[in-house]
């Protein structure tokens, strides 16, 4: 076969670029794997500069002033539980309810000490969101204090969650604390000068310097539901109804919110008022920075609780789930004249009926007993409506023999306190002895309806036995206690 001019040098350049193509490929995979070694030598170059180096690069965190990068907050972040740098004033924290602000933190940790500065890692992806969960920095003055925190606060329930707290990396200390508690009132803000104790802004390129007013929820449930009551019967009444609140309860320090200007519960309560007159509703509202008054500072709404539950603190349900909020509906219910001082209001008469009815069966708890028997004491101006509402229960005709025991122990009780310092408890032993005859007799029927001998002689010297007390204590007259006994002879 006669093989073509050329042909042959054409199978040998072809050869020569087969070879040269797959030691090309070969040289490409080689330089692969060493770039990659490259890069992994690089990264452990810089772990080992970032472990040599901590916080070089790393913005200080400060209360209100501007936030560090995100990569600067993971890197002073990185700590070891249970580590311990014997200069660091910072400490590091875990498990931080979502409803806690810088605030709320800086007020939990300062009963140790001034505070150099607080931050918290607000979440910013929807990973972190999911968590549920924040983490922050609370940094202070001195060394002794901040380890004071540590073994104090590690482990402690803040708002439902146990907090978890470290050493952190250090940070720069200011020369004067951000925050010092006033523990005269541990509720107060350091006092700024400013109306409502508003704060200037240190955001960046703030250049109006306009104090601003940064409305924060209460954490107490109770604040909540008492200052939801008390605008709600202001709006419903007037001016004038707040002026008389303020008249009556000068001296009751859960009211102080109505006069003190500085605490965080009257900027509360001051905002909730004027959203709600300008249309917004209890669980929406405007959330924009807004002026209240003209030449004011700016008022900073909270944020808005998305997917609050019904038990959510921000509810409006006052049925029974407050004792200041009820005592205040009481406190209403005089202001307006529905009832006279020495009577109990509807919603007194309620909470007791309802303390007397967990008293019963002959092996009655100290504590129903002993709650009903303090709501009498906090209630003696009106002894005789109480003094009714106790013996009613007890001559009760559904009452059971043992509930009748158990009963009688709580007016003994009663007896036993009326001689307390408190204003008018007197009363109540006079209201007792007028309807002795009236309790007495109804025990004897009960002790005689007893078909059971021996449970019948157990119910008459639990009777008895209460009378002998009542006589050692000279209650009422001898001659009394011995008319009252013979009637279970």
């Amino acid at each position: 076969m006669v093989q073509a001019p050329g042909a042959e040098d054409n199978r040998v350049v072809m050869e020569d670029n087969i070879s040269h193509r797959k030691k090309r490929n070969l040289d490409l995979f080689l330089e692969e794997l060493k770039r990659g070694q490259e890069k992994r030598e690089l990264k452990q170059q810089l772990r080992k500069a970032k472990r040599q180096d901590r916080g070089a690069h790393r913005d200080s965190p400060s209360a209100s002033g501007g936030s560090p990068t995100r990569k600067n907050e993971a890197t002073q972040a990185v700590h070891v539980a249970g580590g311990d740098d014997s200069k660091t004033t910072n400490l590091f924290i875990t498990n931080i309810h979502t409803k806690v602000d810088e605030q709320a933190l800086c007020m939990a940790f300062a009963k140790h000490g001034p505070i150099a500065s607080v931050k918290i890692m607000w979440p910013r992806t929807p990973e972190e969101f999911a968590r549920q969960r924040n983490s922050g920095f609370v940094s202070f003055m001195d060394r002794e204090t901040a380890a004071s925190a540590l073994s104090d606060m590690d482990g402690y329930r803040f708002n439902g969650l146990a907090l978890r707290v470290c050493w952190g990396k250090c940070v720069p200390l200011p020369e004067n604390p951000v925050f010092v508690l006033d523990t005269e009132n541990p509720r107060r803000m350091p006092l700024t000068g400013y109306p409502f104790n508003a704060r200037m802004s240190t955001n960046a390129g703030n250049e109006d310097d306009i104090p601003e007013v940064h409305v924060e929820r209460p954490l107490d449930h109770r604040m909540i539901r008492l200052i939801h009551w008390t605008i709600e019967h202001v709006i419903t009444h007037g001016p004038a109804f707040e002026l008389q609140l303020i008249s009556r309860k000068s001296n009751d320090p859960r009211f102080e919110f109505l006069t003190d200007y500085e605490l965080p519960e009257h900027a509360y309560y001051r905002w909730r008022m004027y959203s709600l007159l300008n249309g917004d509703t209890k669980h929406k509202w405007r959330d924009q920075m807004f002026f209240m008054h003209d030449k004011g500072p700016v008022w900073v709404p909270p944020a808005i609780i998305e997917h609050a539950k019904p038990t959510d603190e921000m509810a409006w349900d006052y049925e029974d789930v407050d004792t200041a909020s009820s005592e205040a509906e009481e406190e209403a219910e005089r202001i307006r004249g529905d009832l006279r001082r020495d009577t109990l209001g509807k919603r007194a008469r309620d909470r007791l009926e309802r303390r007397v009815r967990r008293v019963q069966g002959a092996a009655a708890q100290r504590g129903p007993i002993a709650e009903a028997m303090t709501f009498a004491i906090d209630h003696a101006y009106a002894a005789s409506d109480v003094v009714e509402i106790v013996c009613q229960s007890l001559v009760d005709q559904a009452s059971l023999p043992n509930d009748k025991l158990s009963k009688l122990m709580l007016i003994s009780d009663i007896l036993h306190n009326c001689s307390a310092p408190v204003p008018n408890a007197w009363r109540l032993r006079q209201a007792v002895e007028e309807r002795l005859d009236r309790i007495f007799e109804d025990l004897a029927v009960a002790f005689r309806s007893i078909d059971a001998r021996l449970k019948a002689e157990q119910f008459r010297k639990a009777v008895l036995a209460v009378l002998a007390v009542w006589e050692a204590w000279m209650m009422f007259p001898g001659k009394d206690i011995y008319k009252l006994a013979a009637m279970f002879s």
